[in-house]
């Protein structure tokens, strides 16, 4: 019992695949998420998860690394009223750039674009003040992240 356990522990650190999420920057230039580092910590966790979910185990000692640059992130926002009846659309949008590197090396490098999408519709006009969707931004932040990683080809 104790030397198949054991076995099993060899084969699956022998097969186990590391990575190192070495930076996340924010390259965001107008708006209010510019320089905001609350965002990267956001992005890195979901970062995170997304690559675990791949797999991977993170490991700061890894031979394969991954740098990320949040190049654009904004929610776009539409409406139309008819009468006492109001429709809008918001659409939050983020763009990353990301780069796996082996050993310093830059192997591959890709761009990602992740949307979420929220129709409203009601018989009163709510004004939300142009305030993000926490859950629009967590779908989009993860569609880039999941794009990323298959773009990069981890």
């Amino acid at each position: 019992m104790k030397s198949s356990l054991l076995a099993l522990l060899i084969c699956s650190s022998i097969y186990s695949q590391d990575i190192n999420i070495a930076s996340i920057k924010n390259n965001i230039q107008i708006g209010a998420l510019a320089n905001n580092r609350e965002l990267i910590f956001g992005v890195k966790n979901i970062l995170e998860e997304a690559v675990q979910n791949k797999g991977y185990e993170i490991n700061p000692n890894a031979e394969k690394s991954i740098d990320i640059e949040i190049l654009y992130f904004d929610v776009k926002t539409s409406s139309m009223q008819l009468a006492i009846y109001a429709k809008s659309e918001e659409i939050t949008e983020i763009i990353m750039q990301g780069r796996l590197y082996s050993k310093d090396k830059e192997i591959k490098k890709a761009v990602a674009k992740g949307q979420a999408t929220s129709i409203s519709a009601s018989t009163l006009i709510i004004d939300k003040g142009g305030k993000f969707s926490q859950t629009n931004v967590s779908t989009a932040l993860k569609k880039v992240c999941e794009q990323l990683i298959e773009k990069l080809k981890l």
